[in-house]
Formats: structure tokens, C-alpha cells, sequence
């Protein structure tokens, strides 16, 4: 079965809701983004680094009961990352954290570079692994090597969280623009686009990214909805759906589960397939994405929909 293989930070969310109450729950993008792909009826892998600490515990635990599959995961000593995310007043997260030294950014290439399920057609990364030393150089370095064998549709979200990653921010705006054109699909949000390249224009940052190798580059604009551009940059747009928000936890990462999930049922897995997508094509995924992640910000939490509440 066509499955898809997830590398990422796998943490804790102690979220501070806007009433005073406090619940700690697991997450991280790339966790968040597993779970929502394996509820959207996705085979799904998750390559994580998790600690033997009662966090780690529980993020196994809850990954397990959400189907997704630990096999390319390690249980290293390394305390687990633990993030504040403060709601905002219009449902948005700030985040606080200080994850020097924890599990999550300690890969070497010898974990990474494990053999593939053959079955594995898609491998997503993005987030706090993608910058944190000691480990991002080594994650660079095996997300390089997969291009190269032509074997995997790579996906990137740069889901950047400056100043939380701890890192230069120099070397994060090169290291973000380095994974994205090792990518053959980008999805990023144009908060994202806007502190990488520097500018306003997330169209023009779009761009950018499919001359540097990219195929595909998908944007989230929050309430004005989305945008791609394809590599004959043409840009096709989506208004957002009109919902109550609850709060915006694991929206983006639900829209990036849903775009790779749309890619793997409709076999666009291979740069030749990505190159030939139509406006039509554009347009359904893009509407098909925007509803997911609406179902998501309708509630609290990072709590994507399971296959049965989407339309398509």
C-alpha cells in the first residue's frame, strides 16, 4: 500500500487558553501532520526521535493510537521538547520553548539513514528538526541524498518558528531555502515566505522556489485562503471557507496532510506527474485542503478530521 514517511519533531504542547486553563497535549508540526494524514486514511510512517521520559511516553502512546507507525522511530535518553503555545485572542498560538538538548534535534546521519519500506512513495519534513542542531545538518545532508536517488516525492513545510529554534537566524532563512529546493513540493504559509525571503510579496517568494527546483509551491494566507504556483508559474487561488475560529493549532500542518494525501491517491508522486497539473487540478486540491484544515481551526487544539468529514 502507498504510504508516506514523516520525519519531525514529536512534542509537547502545554497550551495556556485565553480563559487561564492549561492542558498539555502532543504535538508538533510534523506529529500533528502524521496524525492528520493516518486520520485522512493515509498510510502513515513517522521517522521521530522520542525520549524514554513520561513525555515521550505519552507521544508514543498517542501516535500508536492514532495509526500512525513508529517502526523508523528511536527511544533515546534526551528529555522530550516541551513547548508553551499562548492563545491568542483571535485563536492564534504564540510559542515559547527552550529545546537545546532535547530528543527531537539530536539525529546522526547512521539513524537517519536507515533503509525504506519500498511501499514509502512520499517523505515529508519540516519544522524545528529542519534547523535544530546537532541534528539539522545531518537531516540536511539525508534529505540531499533523497533527491538524488529519484526513489520519493519529497514535501517541505519550512513552518518557521524564529526565535524558537534557537539557531541564527541567517543560517535558518539558508537552511529553509536550501531544503525547499531539494523539494519537489513546498507548502508554506506566507507568514513563512515573508521572514525567508525577506519581502511582502509571497507570490514572488513562490517563485523563487520553483527556479530553485521545486515543482509545486503551495501557500496558506489564513482568512484570505491560499494560493500554488506550478512550474509554469501560474498561480491559482482559493478564498478561505467562512468558520468560527476556535484556535489555529496544527492548521497548516492539517492543509500539508491533506495536499500530500490528495498527491498519493491521485498518483502525482513523480516530478513529471507535478509538472503537467492543471488549473482545474490546482483549484480542486487547494478547495479540498482549505475545507480540512477549516474543520480543524472549528476546534480546539490540533485535532484534524478523519476521512469521513471531508467531501472528497
Amino acid at each position: 500500500m502507498p504510504s508516506v514517511l514523516v520525519i519531525g519533531e514529536a512534542l509537547v504542547d502545554v497550551v495556556h487558553g485565553i480563559n487561564g486553563e492549561i492542558k498539555n497535549i502532543p504535538g508538533g508540526s510534523p506529529a500533528n501532520t502524521a496524525v492528520a494524514l493516518a486520520r485522512l486514511g493515509t498510510k502513515t510512517y513517522m521517522k521521530a526521535r522520542t525520549s524514554t521520559d513520561k513525555f515521550g511516553t505519552e507521544i508514543r502512546n498517542y501516535l500508536t493510537n492514532q495509526n500512525v507507525n513508529l517502526d523508523y522511530s528511536l527511544v533515546v535518553k534526551s528529555p522530550s521538547s516541551v513547548v508553551n503555545a499562548l492563545i491568542q485572542k483571535d485563536g492564534s498560538a504564540q510559542y515559547e520553548a527552550n529545546l537545546r538538548g532535547a530528543a527531537d534535534y539530536g539525529w546522526t546521519f547512521e539513524e537517519l539513514d536507515q533503509v525504506i519500506d519500498p511501499d514509502i512513495q512520499i517523505v515529508q519534513l519540516g519544522s524545528l528538526t529542519s534547523y535544530i542542531e546537532p541534528g539539522a545538518t545531518n537531516v540536511e545532508e539525508w534529505f540531499s541524498q533523497l533527491r538524488q536517488s529519484n526513489k520519493y516525492l519529497l514535501t517541505f513545510d519550512p513552518n518557521i518558528r524564529h526565535p524558537l529554534d534557537g539557531e541564527n537566524e541567517v543560517e535558518v532563512r539558508s537552511r529553509a531555502k536550501k531544503l525547499a529546493s531539494l523539494s519537489h513540493v513546498v507548502k508554506a504559509s506566507d507568514e513563512d515566505l515573508n521572514w525567508i525571503f525577506s519581502n511582502n510579496n509571497p507570490q514572488d517568494s513562490a517563485i523563487n522556489i520553483i527556479e530553485s527546483g521545486a515543482s509545486l509551491v503551495v501557500v496558506t494566507l489564513g482568512k484570505k485562503g491560499a494560493f500554488a504556483v506550478n512550474k509554469k508559474l501560474e498561480i491559482v487561488e482559493v478564498t478561505a471557507n467562512e468558520i468560527e475560529v476556535i484556535d489555529t493549532i496544527g492548521a497548516g500542518d492539517t492543509f500539508a496532510a491533506a495536499l500530500i494525501t490528495q498527491l498519493l491517491e491521485n498518483s502525482w508522486i513523480n516530478k513529471n506527474a507535478l509538472d503537467i497539473l492543471s488549473s482545474d487540478d490546482l483549484t480542486e486540491i487547494l478547495t479540498n485542503c482549505s475545507a480540512a484544515s477549516a474543520i480543524t481551526c472549528s476546534r480546539e487544539g490540533a485535532n484534524p478530521p478523519h476521512r469521513h468529514e471531508v467531501s472528497w
